[in-house]
């Protein structure tokens, strides 16, 4: 286990400080430090002062940043693309999620409170869907359990006999 001076571990969190947009990864490859070594000393440095943590996603790139490797990557080949993913720490799949969303961002989409209210009303008539599938199974248990009684009371009719002729 390496032993890190004090200084030196408060310049490097200064430098994750001073740019919050940056990537620890960048900050730690550039000081020659494993990443998680770092994290653990800005977690513990929020945690001590009560600094609020920005609140980032593992491996996920800002929007500009998605559509940069889109640009770039639109001319190259698929050994180019995957060069150029395992240099970026990216995956393939992400480049072409991105490129349909960039895609899919270009179209005239109805409006959102359109879509939302659609999404809404398909959920509502899902559940009511359910309800009257859940009716109908228990309507047919209790038809299933009355055509049964009836064919027991016919067969015992037919063993012992009608009860109001022997009266």
């Amino acid at each position: 286990m390496v032993a890190y001076r004090k200084e030196f571990k408060e310049a490097m969190l200064q430098k994750v400080l001073a740019n919050p947009t940056g990537s620890v990864l960048d900050i730690a490859a550039e000081a020659g430090i494993p990443p998680s070594t770092l994290r653990t000393w800005y977690y513990k440095y929020c945690h001590d002062n009560g600094v609020q943590l920005a609140r980032k996603k593992k491996k996920r790139k800002q929007a500009e940043n998605k559509f940069n490797a889109v640009v770039e990557t639109a001319h190259m080949s698929e050994a180019e693309v995957s060069e150029y993913c395992r240099t970026h720490g990216i995956y393939p799949e992400d480049l072409k999620q991105w490129r349909n969303d960039c895609i899919s961002g270009c179209r005239s989409n109805p409006d959102k409170k359109v879509v939302d209210q659609a999404k809404i009303d398909k959920k509502l008539l899902e559940k009511k869907t359910r309800s009257l599938e859940k009716e109908l199974r228990r309507k047919d248990k209790a038809l299933a359990e009355a055509a049964a009684l009836l064919i027991l009371k016919k067969k015992a009719r037919a063993i012992w006999g009608d009860p109001e002729e022997e009266e």
